[in-house]
C-alpha cells in the first residue's frame, strides 16, 4: 500500500521552503507548487460559474486578475454581490490605483514574508524592468544584491514558487505585470 501526505504550507514555513526547494537535505518529500490560473483554467473557470465568458471579458479578467487565485475568488464574491460583470471588472481595475488594495495583494502574495525576498524581487525590478530574462540572468541580478550565489538561488525559488513570473517559454521569465504595478504602487 502507498501512502501520501498532502501538507500545504505558506510563507510562515520559509524554513521548509529552503529544505524542500534547493535540495538541501535528503528527502524523499517532492513540492508542487501551485499556479496561477493561466487563459486557459481562467476560461474553464468562467464556463464553469457561467460568467465572464465572452473573450473580451475573459481577456480583460485575465489583465486585472493575472490569473491570482486571490483575485479570482474575489472576482466570484464581487460577482454573487453584485450580480454585474462590468462592475466587478471595475472594482478589480480600481485595485490598480489604489495603494493600500495593492500593498495588501502584494502582502497576501507572500513577496514580503522575508526582507530576502522582497529584496530579490526588486533586484529583478532593477535589472529588467519588464523585460524577459533567462533564469540564470534572475539569479545574477539578485547575486548583486545579495552578495550570496546559494542565498541568491533560494530567493529565486522562493519567488518562482510565489508564482511571480510570467514563463514566456522554456527559457525566458518576465514579471507577473499585475504584481510589478501593484508593488510599484503600494511602496
Amino acid at each position: 500500500m502507498t501512502r501520501a501526505v498532502v501538507l500545504v504550507t505558506d510563507t510562515g514555513q520559509l524554513d521548509l521552503w529552503r529544505v524542500l526547494l534547493t535540495g538541501q537535505e535528503h528527502t524523499t518529500a517532492v513540492p508542487v507548487v501551485l499556479r496561477r490560473h493561466d487563459r486557459r483554467s481562467l476560461r474553464g473557470w468562467a464556463q464553469r460559474t457561467e460568467v465572464f465568458n465572452t473573450d473580451e471579458r475573459l481577456d480583460r479578467l485575465y489583465t486585472l486578475t493575472g490569473g491570482w487565485p486571490l483575485l479570482v475568488d474575489r472576482t466570484h464574491q464581487l460577482y454573487g454581490e453584485l450580480g454585474d460583470p462590468e462592475e466587478v471588472l471595475r472594482r478589480l481595475a480600481g485595485m490598480r490605483t489604489d495603494r493600500s488594495a495593492a500593498r495588501a495583494f502584494v502582502e497576501a502574495t507572500g513577496m514580503y514574508a522575508d526582507p530576502m525576498l522582497a529584496a530579490g524581487y526588486r533586484s529583478i525590478v532593477e535589472a529588467f524592468e519588464g523585460d524577459p530574462a533567462d533564469r540564470e540572468s534572475v539569479v545574477t541580478a539578485i547575486v548583486y544584491k545579495t552578495g550570496d550565489e546559494a542565498e541568491a538561488r533560494w530567493v529565486f525559488a522562493c519567488l518562482d514558487a510565489l508564482q511571480v513570473f510570467d514563463h514566456e517559454d522554456d527559457a525566458q521569465l518576465r514579471l507577473e505585470p499585475l504584481l510589478r504595478q501593484c508593488v510599484e504602487l503600494g511602496e
